[in-house]
């Protein structure tokens, strides 16, 4: 894959856009159903397809790959999001970066620096933790970190968006511990 052309063609799709829907339809009283939401939390690397994905996909307008990725890496990499997004439903907040909100709600440094690192299978694993920490700990985040994080996995893109997420992490984490002294 060209990472120019990935870089380029993939800044045409607005993720902030694609998330905010997503979100909006995964609150209570979304065009989603409980069961649809059951089905997208239960997405794994395993098991990635489902029902509810296709039917976002479509809503969205996404179930056409571009020409820089695999239509099976393209629809493995939403599931993951939309995935995510079940788990912390209700949580989405454009104002809160996912580096502060991990910071925020505790995220180890050992687990950040794992999540920073890993790409493809290993990123949806993660991320899969992720999620069920942040929901668990109630914690809003920006989904559209995860959705780049996703999508830009190589390349100075990529690396942008890592450094991008470390700095709120760790911005948060100094903030946090002169709070504390």
């Amino acid at each position: 894959m060209n990472t120019e052309i990935a870089t380029e063609t993939s800044t045409k799709i607005d993720y902030g856009k694609i998330v905010g829907n997503i979100a909006g339809i995964m609150k209570k009283d979304g065009a989603i159903s409980s069961g649809e939401l059951a089905d997208l939390r239960r997405i794994s690397p395993d098991q990635p397809f489902t029902p509810a994905l296709w039917r976002l996909l479509m809503m969205q307008n996404l179930n056409d790959s571009p020409s820089w990725i695999s239509q099976e890496q393209w629809e493995r990499r939403w599931a993951t999001l939309f995935m995510g997004m079940a788990h912390c439903a209700g949580l989405h907040n454009y104002s809160i970066s996912l580096g502060a909100a991990l910071a925020e709600a505790g995220w180890s440094e050992l687990r950040f620096v794992q999540l920073m690192r890993a790409k493809d299978e290993t990123l949806e694993t993660h991320l899969r933790r992720v999620a069920q920490f942040l929901a668990s700990k109630n914690q809003e985040a920006n989904w559209t970190d995860v959705a780049r994080l996703l999508f830009f996995q190589s390349g100075d893109a990529g690396e942008r968006i890592r450094l991008s997420i470390s700095r709120e992490y760790y911005s948060r984490i100094y903030s946090k511990e002169q709070e504390s002294n």
